[in-house]
């Protein structure tokens, strides 16, 4: 079930889907030629085909029309007939994607839980460990790895150190925002703003190019 559909001034246009439906349910809103079907039914997980479906079935809704998606060696998805630029991610029952109609785009949405605390010395190093916040620690945690995947992503690097190559700029949580980062594993060193937005269950960021 689409949820939210928002188009910025700068021509970005996230949408966000719960995945609500089956496999099944999903397919029957969708006219999928026969390689595509079988792509889905080579996914052994239910889950898997849900969000895989989910995204196709989202595009269809807010571009007005199916699009096909196909992706580089990298993994990187783009749509196509080229007509945007596609960032897509899902995490639990949620999915959602970024379109531009130029430049490179990222998203990232990632559920606030335990789980990115047991592993952010993985991900952080210590500048930026040193400004989490303890009061809403789990949050702000979240809150960067996804700022960093969704850099990742637009940066279009195969080999990104999360730790050295990407590095956040001290900022405070709020249930929406910017803040900053400074990639290093590129010759232009480019600082980037990265928006976000604070769910109950998750938290998205994204960024363009």
């Amino acid at each position: 079930m689409l949820i939210e559909q928002t188009t910025y001034e700068n021509g970005i246009t996230i949408a966000l889907w719960h995945i609500t439906e089956s496999s099944d349910e999903l397919l029957e809103r969708l006219d999928l030629d026969p390689f595509v079907m079988e792509q889905v039914y080579r996914f052994s997980s239910e889950k898997r085909r849900r969000e895989y479906l989910a995204v196709r079935v989202m595009l269809s809704e807010i571009c007005g029309s199916p699009q096909t998606i196909e992706y580089l060696p990298s993994g990187m998805p783009y749509l196509a007939d080229h007509s945007q630029q596609i960032s897509i991610t899902h995490t639990g029952e949620y999915a959602a994607v970024i379109l531009h109609p130029c430049h490179p785009v990222g998203i990232d949405i990632e559920r606030v839980s335990d789980k990115v605390a047991r592993v952010k010395h993985k991900f952080l190093n210590k500048s930026e460990l040193a400004f989490v916040d303890s009061r809403s620690e789990k949050t702000h945690l979240a809150l960067m790895w996804s700022a960093k995947e969704a850099l990742y992503k637009v940066m279009g690097q195969e080999s990104v150190d999360f730790i050295n190559d990407i590095i956040i700029n001290p900022f405070q949580p709020y249930l929406e925002g910017t803040m900053t980062a400074q990639e290093s594993c590129t010759a232009a060193h480019a600082r980037y703003t990265i928006e976000y937005r604070v769910y109950p269950e998750f938290v998205m960021a994204w960024v363009k190019k």
